[in-house]
């Protein structure tokens, strides 16, 4: 069974143990993280997947501009490879979108 759960401090050393493995030592130097930097994730919105006893998925959403705009930017989005084709990034990314929307956030 997979449950998903907002993000909270406690999950902090498996999500980055999870991001490392998905994107490579090397991931803190990708642009994404550029944009990403300065900013920190909306708890609100950021999530977990937690399924047979640990975290095995993991979505952030950081509030950005686009020029003037507000919108939000989604990312990373990382699966357990173990538990991959399962359903878990899709099921992180539809809720993410989904509590944005109850936000009244108009732009990710």
């Amino acid at each position: 069974m997979i449950t998903l759960k907002h993000e909270r401090d406690e999950h902090a050393p498996a999500i980055e143990h999870l991001l490392d493995a998905a994107f490579g030592e090397g991931r803190l130097a990708k642009t994404c993280q550029r944009l990403r930097d300065g900013h920190t994730p909306m708890r609100e919105l950021s999530l977990v997947a937690l399924g047979g006893g640990k975290l095995i998925g993991t979505v952030r959403v950081w509030p950005m501009l686009a020029g003037r705009k507000r919108t939000l930017l989604l990312g990373p989005l990382a699966v357990d490879p173990d538990w991959q084709d399962h359903g878990v990034g899709a099921a992180l990314m539809k809720e993410a979108l989904r509590l944005a929307k109850g936000y009244g956030e108009k732009s990710v």
